[in-house]
């Protein structure tokens, strides 16, 4: 947050304030609400955000000269630079406030990266967490196969050691063969997984 405690552009008058004070500060109220809705199309909330102000409704005080004891220095010069605007028009010393072709042209341009940006970003967060959710759901059904495959192999051991004559069964060698494949694929595939997650890992930390 920044210190408000820098200089200002105080209303802390004698007990009868000076009416071009009032009007000054209702000059800058207003050049602050149409520097946001006029000129950038940005609703109070946000601008309030890029601020560094606590709520919208400070902002709404200041843009319509409901609270005339102050507006903060640091306030105009950052509103300056968010709006694209000079210090003079929102002061109501110029009517220019570089409205050229050019400049409107670079903010509608600027205006429309910053929103096809916020978009993206938006859909590859989205993407991210659906792809972790079916990891997870990976990582879950994977383990419970692993934990299958052992209990398989594990129990067929067990059926040789209490039977001799097993390998001599008709199908007995196949099912043995049987049983150490689906452990070994399921090895596999747990392997696999974490070897993916953490390339996804790696990647979101570069």
């Amino acid at each position: 947050m920044t210190d408000t405690t820098t200089a200002t552009v105080t209303v802390q008058p004698p007990k009868v304030r000076d009416h071009r004070e009032i009007e000054a500060i209702k000059t800058i109220g207003a050049r602050l609400r149409d520097a946001r809705l006029r000129l950038c199309n940005m609703s109070q909330l946000r601008a309030a955000e890029q601020l560094n102000l606590a709520n919208s409704g400070m902002l709404a005080k200041f843009e319509n000269g409901t609270d005339n004891r102050n507006i903060p220095l640091w306030l105009i010069r950052r509103a300056a630079t968010l709006y694209e605007v000079s210090i003079d028009w929102l002061f109501g010393e110029t009517e220019d406030w570089e409205t050229g072709a050019r400049m409107t042209q670079e903010r509608e341009v600027s205006r429309w990266l910053f929103d096809v940006w916020e978009k993206a970003r938006e859909m590859d967060i989205a993407h991210l967490r659906l792809l972790n959710d079916k990891l997870e759901a990976l990582t879950v059904i994977t383990g419970e196969m692993m934990k299958a495959a052992n209990d398989a192999e594990a129990a067929l051991d067990r059926f040789a050691e209490l039977n001799d004559d097993f390998l001599d069964l008709r199908a007995g060698a196949p099912l043995v063969a049987s049983t150490t494949r689906i452990s070994a694929a399921a090895q596999h595939g747990q392997a696999r997984l974490e070897r993916i997650k953490g390339a996804m890992r790696r990647q979101a930390t570069a």
